[in-house]
């Protein structure tokens, strides 16, 4: 209790920063996974005006147009998505500035009205009613008790997704971590100008953090990893069964490149005793990664190779993970490490790569594709690939039997088999 306590009130300490600086930077377009998911099941006409608000067409064809344009349109056309389009990144937002000021934390141990949000975190009545209308509608709260009366007397309590993933900052499976790193770096209309520019004329995050000292890249690191952590997890736990590491029935190694808390390693390894894990970890890193694996216990079945995967050969595995690595990185540098995980594996070997992957037809893919894409820009000089593209990648160097394997939400794996 006392530590609950004491972590509302750091919450409460972050709120008025965290609020200042989303209100001082402005609005973005990020779907998390999981409310990617929600918004797939809502109809954007939900947004769009009523028939009624259309005028008749001065023409006098029968046909309407709305606030004055020339353009006819049928009864089942409306300009909706586009305004859902430009207003959804307030519902970001308030997950946002929920999540820093702790709300899911304090309601995690029996339901709130607005008025006990509002108190605890100094916030008036309607915006905490606002606040927990949309993460009602995100399935982050539910309600518990319905008031006829006003949406400010509803009492909501959290649902059980929430109270596993944002209710506690200290347990593994909290997605918080990632979810700060958006508060941090909210991206603004002119953020995403200055951001797209030519490559040879910005740097990106990923690369100016590469080229510190090692203590400096030590530290980092460390926070880097608690994000990739809450990221993650969910994936962590389901790549055993989605690529039926669980079920080998022979001595086989999973090579995680670039691997960091090793979170994959240790997940695939604690599903069948068959598994061995190698971490491929820059130099500056390895003491970390041990860390993590002394703590679960797999000192002796997962171990960690310190080198560089721009310049050093991989060693020597039968899987080969590249998890979130190559949408940091340009095709050039992709295309040699799909080179190097070739040139490592054993005979009968598979490349694996983890990615929140674009339809092949593009106008398919999900808002959270989308939306990682976009957010790749300031951060590192990759993208989001479709899977056909990757296919013709995997078969140049000579895998063969590409396939996509779904892992979890929208995370996929693209696999190849070396001959």
């Amino acid at each position: 209790k006392e530590g609950s306590h004491r972590q509302r009130t750091q919450s409460k300490a972050m709120a008025s920063k965290a609020a200042a600086t989303l209100l001082r930077r402005g609005g973005k377009h990020f779907f998390t996974r999981y409310w990617a998911a929600k918004t797939k099941s809502s109809s954007a006409a939900s947004f769009a005006p009523s028939l009624s608000s259309f005028v008749p067409n001065p023409a006098g064809t029968g046909a309407k147009s709305y606030l004055g344009s020339s353009r006819l349109m049928s009864s089942d056309v409306t300009n909706g998505r586009f305004m859902a389009y430009s207003m959804l990144y307030h519902d970001s937002v308030a997950f946002l500035v929920s999540n820093q000021l702790g709300i899911p934390v304090f309601m995690a141990s029996e339901p709130k009205t607005p008025a006990d949000v509002a108190k605890e975190f100094n916030l008036s009545v309607r915006a905490a009613s606002a606040l927990l209308v949309t993460l009602c509608r995100m399935d982050v709260v539910k309600v518990v008790k319905d008031s006829d009366d006003s949406v400010d007397d509803i009492v909501y309590g959290l649902t059980p997704s929430a109270q596993t993933f944002l209710s506690n900052r200290k347990d593994l499976a909290c997605v918080s971590p990632f979810v700060d790193t958006f508060t941090t770096n909210f991206i603004t209309p002119e953020a995403l100008l200055e951001c797209s520019l030519p490559a040879d004329e910005k740097k990106d995050i990923m690369s100016e953090h590469l080229e510190q000292d090692d203590e400096t890249v030590a530290n980092n690191a460390r926070h880097f990893m608690a994000h990739m952590n809450a990221q993650s997890y969910c994936c962590a736990k389901a790549l055993p069964k989605a690529l039926g590491l669980d079920s080998v029935n022979e001595p086989k190694t999973l090579l995680d490149v670039g691997g960091g808390s090793a979170i994959y390693s240790i997940e695939a390894i604690q599903s069948n005793p068959n598994m061995n894990g190698i971490v491929f970890e820059l130099p500056a890193i390895k003491p970390i990664t041990e860390e993590y694996i002394e703590k679960a216990g797999l000192s002796d079945r997962v171990s960690v190779s310190p080198g560089d995967f721009f310049n050093d050969p991989l060693p020597a595995a039968d899987y080969v993970l590249f998890s979130n690595i190559f949408h940091d990185w340009p095709d050039s540098i992709n295309a040699n490490l799909i080179q190097k995980a070739y040139d490592c594996l054993n005979p009968g070997g598979k490349i694996v790569i983890s990615e929140i992957l674009l339809a092949d037809d593009v106008k398919s893919s999900t808002p959270a594709a989308t939306s990682m894409n976009v957010i790749m820009l300031p951060y590192t000089k990759g993208r989001q690939y479709r899977p056909k593209e990757l296919f013709r990648r995997l078969q140049k160097v000579g895998f063969t039997k590409p396939q996509v394997i779904n892992l979890v939400d929208d995370y996929d794996l693209v696999v190849g088999t070396k001959a």
